[in-house]
């Protein structure tokens, strides 16, 4: 494992992982406070328009299901409590930062439809919230969006071919690169102070078969991410999507033991909801 994430850190030498936006830093020591305040709490968020105006899209998006929307930072504070705004903010900076164009805008496009479909699917997985699911399915390709800043050209062929061939790909990666995406997005999430969990969930979320992992959470969490990029894959390349994919899709379904009629309505709910816009 050290060696891993030697090799990670190496394949993105010269290109340093972005550091946590200030707000979310003094968010954080908020909400740990003896005397946490939820007015104190929206003060932070506010004080980014950038970030507080995404997070208001996000609260009052399908992602989270508030039972009615709401019109300010505090009111999503108090709608949702603090574990929930926080995880929206991380996820609100993490696509601040790096959705901009080309490769980059692909890349956090696919993870905001992967992040949508997560959401829907934490419905059917029990300890596992809706808004850690979105914030999972956001992060679990960080890594591809270091490789692409160590070299757009090597890394966007790759990068497409992951949609079809989800088994294979690490391999591929690591040939051009020395380490890859999952092994520098367990670098990015420590760096973004994930819950452990998630870590080992981006770490093995391109493993052949969920019954490998021991335990019960992250194994529930790796499922998720298969069975929704598989969903995202089907509707960016049509129909074809592989082999390799649909058996990859196949072992989260059965470790979920989701009903395919549920598996076709977040599938049609993507299709006709753009978070991206």
């Amino acid at each position: 494992m050290e060696q891993k994430l030697r090799n990670a850190v190496a394949a993105i030498r010269g290109h340093k992982i972005p550091e946590l936006p200030n707000e979310v830093l003094l968010l954080e020591k908020e909400i740990k406070s003896k005397f946490c305040s939820s007015a104190k709490v929206a003060e932070i968020i506010e004080m980014n328009t950038t970030l507080s105006g995404e997070v208001m899209r996000i609260a009052n998006s399908p992602i989270v299901k508030l039972r009615s929307p709401v019109s300010s930072i505090r009111d999503a504070v108090n709608a949702m409590g603090m574990d929930q705004i926080y995880n929206l903010v991380v996820s609100a900076a993490l696509k601040n930062i790096f959705g901009s164009k080309g490769l980059f805008k692909d890349i956090m496009d696919n993870s905001v439809d992967v992040a949508f479909c997560m959401a829907d699917l934490a419905e059917w997985v029990e300890g596992v919230t809706r808004d850690e699911a979105y914030m999972l399915g956001l992060f679990h390709n960080s890594g591809a969006l270091m490789l692409a800043a160590k070299s757009v050209s090597t890394y966007e062929p790759l990068f497409r071919s992951s949609m079809s061939l989800p088994l294979s790909i690490l391999q591929k990666e690591q040939q051009k690169f020395g380490s890859d995406h999952s092994m520098i997005g367990v670098l990015m999430a420590k760096k973004w102070c994930l819950p452990i969990d998630m870590l080992s969930a981006i770490m093995l979320h391109h493993n052949a078969a969920c019954s490998q992992i021991k335990n019960d959470r992250v194994r529930a969490m790796v499922a998720m991410i298969k069975i929704a990029n598989a969903m995202v894959a089907e509707i960016s390349l049509g129909a074809y999507r592989g082999e390799e994919m649909r058996l990859y899709e196949v072992d989260g379904i059965e470790e979920l033991m989701i009903p395919s009629s549920t598996i076709n309505e977040i599938r049609t709910a993507l299709m006709s909801y753009s978070f991206k816009s």
